[in-house]
């Protein structure tokens, strides 16, 4: 599986080391301050650029249902404890295990874990040893059981006070495990019924769709200078559609929503047709991609048929994920 570069990362990393250890070279060689413009009813701030980031990859949702396996590892990797990083992406066992191993293989910038099945998602909780004031990213690849009103109140209170969501959902009626919900309804749920704000608060909805044969290189206007599009993990700048939907934009209801990616049939400064979105909400950051293929790497556990979209030369679809996670982390 292909790992990508992340060398422009890495050397930013030594610069700010150096500047913590150099204090009179801090305003030549350090990463500067980077103004963070929040969502709806909130303030600008301004905070640095982080040299790390702490990751969680969800499993507590049916992430593993079905024909599915969103999963990094079957082993777990247990939090802040990714000391000796896996060298091959077959070192670790998951649908998204790739992803998994390229941020594993930079230890003194990204800590990962993984919230098992069974463990519900909490914020402030000091009784979880993975509660979400732990992490500064969560990933939650295409849920299938939906979350609970008190996660959804953690989730959005974690994005609000800093934290960054990816959130991948997949096209209408993948409903894995047959509960009467799939990844569309639990996400539009989160954005309109979560008990922090229940207005849409990233400015966006999920369509209900099935997109099942497509790619697509119609970047949104402006998002070429975007990070996640521009970022440490090289340029990100195509993607495939294999039964994927897409989201809605609402710019009255967070100004700081954006598509960074479209569908290739409509306009490039809609409200309808975007694949990959990005926003913010309190002091926090958004990313959302509306098919879970990009990111499967063809592996996983015994009996699921995959598909290997992660090295699909018809999309750049490492790079999304991997310099999204970057964004999200305020690494970038």
């Amino acid at each position: 599986m292909r790992l990508p570069s992340r060398s422009s990362r890495t050397a930013q990393s030594v610069l700010a080391a150096a500047a913590l250890a150099f204090a009179a070279l801090a305003a030549t060689a350090a990463p500067g301050s980077a103004s963070s413009t929040v969502g709806a009813n909130a303030t600008t701030s301004s905070a640095a650029v982080a040299t790390s980031a702490r990751v969680l990859f969800d499993n507590a949702h049916a992430e593993t249902a079905g024909n599915a396996d969103w999963i990094i590892s079957t082993s777990q990797p247990s939090p802040y404890n990714q000391k000796s990083a896996p060298t091959v992406e077959t070192d670790w066992t998951g649908a998204i295990s790739a992803w998994g191993v390229a941020l594993a293989q930079y230890p003194a910038e990204y800590t990962l874990a993984t919230n098992p099945s069974g463990r519900a998602l909490t914020y402030g909780n000091t009784s979880n040893a993975q509660d979400l004031t732990k992490y500064d990213v969560l990933v939650i690849p295409e849920p299938n059981t939906a979350f609970t009103a008190a996660e959804r109140t953690a989730i959005m209170t974690f994005v609000k006070n800093g934290g960054g969501l990816f959130l991948i959902v997949d096209h209408d009626q993948s409903d894995r495990n047959n509960d009467g919900v799939d990844s569309v309804d639990i996400a539009n749920q989160l954005f309109n019924s979560n008990g922090v704000d229940n207005t849409d608060p990233f400015g966006m909805t999920v369509a209900y769709q099935n997109i099942s044969n497509e790619n697509t290189a119609n970047l949104g206007s402006g998002a070429s200078t975007h990070p996640v599009v521009n970022g440490a993990w090289g340029t990100a700048t195509k993607s495939i559609l294999r039964g994927a939907t897409t989201f809605t934009l609402d710019k009255t209801a967070n100004a700081n929503a954006k598509c960074l990616l479209y569908r290739a049939s409509v306009s490039n400064t809609g409200s309808t047709g975007c694949f990959f979105a990005v926003s913010t909400f309190g002091t926090g950051r958004v990313a959302l991609w509306g098919d879970s293929s990009p990111a499967d790497d063809g592996t996983g556990q015994s009996g699921n048929t995959l598909y290997d979209g992660w090295n699909d030369p018809a999309g750049t679809n490492a790079e999304w994920a991997l310099n999204a996670t970057d964004w999200l982390g305020k690494l970038s």
